[in-house]
C-alpha cells in the first residue's frame, strides 16, 4: 500500500503525527454494520493494516522513534485523569483499534452509545505489567483499593463482582487478552469468540454502572496474524537471532535475558528490526514468523508496532 500525498502532507505538518496515524488506522477498521463473518473481517482488514504500517516503516521510519519516546514517558496518566468523581474506568486487556467499531455496533445494540475520545500510547514494552505497576504497584490479579480509587479485577462474564459506588472505580478486565491467547492456527478459539466474551462481560459491568461516567481503554494492543499477509518476514540471519530471544507470542524480553544483549551488537540494518530501552528489547514493526504447528498462537504483544502501542480511549453513555 502506497501512502497517498494528502496523508503524507498531514503527517509531516502535524503537531502529533501519531494522531494522524491513529485516525487512519481507525478508518481502516470502520464498520457500518456488524460483520456476519468476524474472522473473515479480521483477516481482510488485518492485511490492509499490515500494508499500511509497512508503508510507514519504509517511508516514515521516524514514527517508531516518536512511539517509543512517548511510550517510555507513559506513567498511566491517561487512566488516572479519568478516575474522578464516581467514574468507572475499565482497562480491557489487549483492546485495540480493531475492536472500536465493533464495540460501537455491539454495545449500541444493547443501549450504550460508544464514543471515541482519542487514543493513548501504551507503555513500552507493551506488556500488562508495564501499566499495572505504575497504577497498582503489583500485577492486576493482586491489585487492591487505594486512597484514590476502588479496584476490581474481572476475569470473565461469570466472575463479575459488585461495583462500589462511593468512589471512582478502576476495573481491570482480563478480556479480550485471555481469549486472544487461545487463538491458534487450529482456530478452535477465534477472534469472534474473544469479542463475544468481551462484549458479554462489558454488558454485565455496564448494567451496574447505570448513569455513572464510564470509560474503556487498554494496557496495550496486540499483533494478529493468521496468514503471511498479516506480518513481515525477517531476513533469515536476523530471524535466527530473534528466535533465540523471543518466543512467537512474546515480542519483548529483558536485556538481561540470554542472547538479548547480542542484538545490540548487530549491524545497524539489523538493529532496525528491534526497539531498545535501558532494560528491554522488543521486535519493531510487524516482523514475525510462523510454523506449521496448529498450536501456534496467532496473537502476541510486547513489541513496538502501531497495533501494540496505540490504544483506544472510549467513553460510554446510555442511549436515549
Amino acid at each position: 500500500m502506497a501512502l497517498d500525498a494528502e496523508f503524507l502532507q498531514a503527517l509531516l505538518e502535524a503537531d502529533d503525527p501519531l494522531r494522524v496515524v491513529w485516525e487512519r488506522m481507525l478508518s481502516l477498521w470502520r464498520v457500518e454494520a456488524y460483520p456476519n463473518d468476524v474472522v473473515a473481517f479480521y483477516n481482510e482488514r488485518e492485511t490492509t493494516l499490515s500494508q499500511f504500517e509497512e508503508a510507514l516503516y519504509h517511508g516514515y521510519f521516524e514514527i517508531y522513534d516518536l512511539l517509543l519516546e512517548q511510550a517510555q514517558r507513559q506513567d498511566g496518566g491517561y487512566v488516572r485523569e479519568r478516575l474522578r468523581g464516581d467514574a468507572v474506568v475499565i482497562i480491557a486487556d489487549s483492546l485495540s483499534v480493531r475492536e472500536v467499531g465493533l464495540l460501537q455496533q455491539r454495545l449500541g445494540e444493547r443501549g450504550w452509545q460508544v464514543k471515541t475520545e482519542g487514543f493513548a500510547v501504551a507503555p513500552f514494552p507493551t506488556l500488562t505489567e508495564s501499566l499495572a505497576q505504575p497504577l497498582l504497584g503489583t500485577n492486576p490479579a493482586s491489585g487492591k483499593d487505594t486512597p484514590q480509587f476502588r479496584y476490581r479485577y474481572v476475569v470473565g462474564p461469570g466472575e463479575v463482582p459488585n461495583l462500589p459506588t462511593d468512589k471512582p472505580t478502576l476495573v481491570w478486565l482480563r478480556l479480550p487478552d485471555r481469549e486472544l491467547e487461545q487463538v491458534t492456527v487450529a482456530q478452535s478459539t477465534t477472534v469472534a469468540d474473544a469479542l463475544n466474551a468481551t462484549v458479554e462481560t462489558l454488558t454485565r459491568l455496564l448494567e451496574q454502572a447505570a448513569h455513572r461516567p464510564v470509560f474503556i481503554t487498554s494496557d496495550h494492543g496486540y499483533l494478529y496474524a493468521t496468514t503471511t499477509s498479516h506480518y513481515w518476514t525477517m531476513p533469515t540471519g536476523v530471524e535466527n537471532l530473534a528466535r533465540r530471544v523471543f518466543s512467537r507470542e512474546s515480542r519483548a524480553q529483558p536485556l538481561a535475558k540470554e542472547g538479548a544483549s547480542a542484538l545490540l551488537r548487530t549491524e545497524p540494518s539489523e538493529q532496525r528490526h528491534f526497539a531498545f530501552t535501558k532494560t528491554h528489547v522488543g521486535i519493531r514493526g510487524r516482523f514475525w514468523w510462523t510454523s506449521a504447528s496448529p498450536n501456534d498462537c496467532c496473537t502476541g504483544h510486547g513489541g513496538l508496532s502501531l497495533t501494540e502501542g496505540l490504544v483506544p480511549i472510549l467513553s460510554l453513555s446510555q442511549s436515549n
